[in-house]
């Protein structure tokens, strides 16, 4: 039998992702997030693109979308993560066009997510955040709402079902993020920055009777569970994990990891200025 997920896994998106909109005195906006895909499909690490040098994310070279990127000049930002369902949707547009298309666009955002809701049943299922950093985020799926939802300040916790659907890597994830920005106010950057990491590393396996059923077996719930999938069935765990800052000089971080399936990792970083 084919595992759904990991079918569906076939494009761009992030899996796991943890916000804060004004939720700490010196930063705005904290976004941590893992994605999770084949190791043998091609993709280009946290970057400027070269024909769209506006535009800092990762690439999928196979569809030219992206999981997670944000654009300098607008300040917009998009990331997507996949619904984890039966049956992948064959002839379905790539949901990482979704985000390279949002975040290139030069409509304002709302117009942007109106045609996007329009269209919405040309991708497979999704769940997109997208909006303006610091605060302006906005959250719309097509397969749970057929309308965006306004993020308010808070904090919130997405993987492959609605936003902040109480899976056990999610809960998990939520309470260890809130611990670590709430205590993290008299911490420099790159400690705060380690830490974020360390929480996108976590390999901790829920317990079964904790997991959904998204019909794929006992046994790929267990190994898909962690904040952090480690190598595994068909060449596939978290590819990169990916920290997003803003502080309230309108300073934009962006820090990497990125990790093979021999084990090895590289890491990237890139920051501006927004005008």
């Amino acid at each position: 039998m084919i595992n759904s997920c990991l079918c569906l896994q076939i494009e761009p998106s992030m899996c796991f992702a943890l916000l804060a909109i004004q939720q700490h005195p010196q930063y705005s906006f904290i976004l941590a997030a893992n994605r999770d895909e084949f190791f043998k499909r091609p993709a280009t690490a946290l970057g400027v693109w070269p024909d769209q040098p506006s535009i800092v994310g990762g690439m999928d070279q196979s569809s030219q979308g992206s999981w997670l990127a944000l654009n300098q000049t607008s300040l917009k930002f998009a990331l997507v993560t996949n619904v984890r369902q039966g049956i992948p949707q064959i002839g379905a547009r790539s949901r990482g066009l979704v985000v390279s298309e949002f975040v290139a666009s030069p409509q304002p955002a709302l117009s942007d997510l109106k045609q996007l809701a329009e269209t919405q049943n040309q991708y497979a299922g999704f769940n997109l955040l997208a909006g303006y950093l610091p605060n302006e985020i906005y959250y719309l799926s097509n397969r749970y709402s057929s309308h965006w939802q306004v993020l308010n300040q808070g904090y919130y916790g997405l993987s492959n079902a609605s936003l902040n659907t109480p899976w056990p890597k999610v809960q998990r994830g939520l309470v260890e993020f809130k611990h670590l920005v709430n205590n993290s106010q008299n911490q420099d950057q790159v400690g705060l920055v380690n830490k974020l990491f360390e929480l996108l590393a976590d390999r901790t396996i829920a317990k079964p009777e904790q997991l959904p059923d998204t019909g794929i077996g006992l046994e790929k719930e267990l190994w898909l569970s962690p904040i952090f999938i480690a190598p595994g069935f068909m060449d596939y765990g978290t590819r990169c994990s990916t920290i997003i800052l803003m502080n309230k000089n309108k300073q934009v971080f962006c820090y990497e990891r990125t990790y093979y399936s021999d084990n090895r990792s590289s890491y990237a970083e890139y920051f501006f200025e927004a005008s």
